[in-house]
């Protein structure tokens, strides 16, 4: 009997030192498992000569991208996609891409503004490559509009403006606020996840 007794005792104690264990990692693994993503969009209309001559309104993005997993708390390596494209009349098209150029990101909180400063190489459609650059901040207009996409899930946005400058070869693309007419506002976002 002492030794059933003994011996529950120690599977008792086993149970409870296991348990212990498993609610430690469970609550560490909840600490490091946020995903952040922050990412600021504008689009600029920038006029493209075509081989016939006639010009065409070509479209100019810079989006920028900040992501961590915690228990990071800071992007070691953000980026800025930078593209271009213009359709001629003749159907032909122009279009380059700089799809994860080096950058200098800094944000405030409540997605009330975004920089993103950098420079990299864009590959174009027709086999050549490009020095790009770009200098553009985000300031945040409209309200903060939250949405729960699950649990653990959210995304916040707000409204923005944006003014900037891009160089293409060395020769400034756009010096001025976000102005492409039919493409979607400038915008301030970030998507976490648990």
């Amino acid at each position: 009997m002492l030794t059933t007794t003994s011996a529950g005792r120690r599977r008792v104690v086993a149970l409870a030192a296991l348990t212990g264990v498993l609610a430690f990692s469970t609550s560490a693994s909840a600490e490091k498992s946020l995903f952040f993503e922050e990412t600021a969009s504008a689009f600029w209309a920038v006029p493209h000569e075509c081989a016939d001559g006639s010009t065409v309104q070509g479209t100019l993005l810079v989006l920028s991208t900040r992501d961590f997993e915690s228990p990071e708390t800071d992007d070691a390596d953000p980026t800025a996609r930078v593209q271009f494209q213009a359709v001629c009349p003749d159907g032909t098209s122009f279009s380059w891409a700089a799809p994860t150029a080096p950058a200098t990101i800094t944000s405030t909180e409540n997605l009330k503004s975004v920089t993103a400063a950098g420079a990299g190489i864009a590959r174009d459609n027709l086999g050549g490559t490009h020095q790009v650059s770009f200098d553009v901040a985000w300031t945040g207009v409209g309200p903060l509009e939250t949405t729960v996409n699950g649990p653990g899930s959210k995304r916040q946005q707000r409204e923005a403006t944006a003014t900037g400058q891009v160089t293409f070869d060395g020769e400034i693309l756009v010096d001025g606020a976000a102005d492409h007419p039919t493409r979607p506002a400038p915008f301030i976002r970030v998507d976490t996840e648990k």
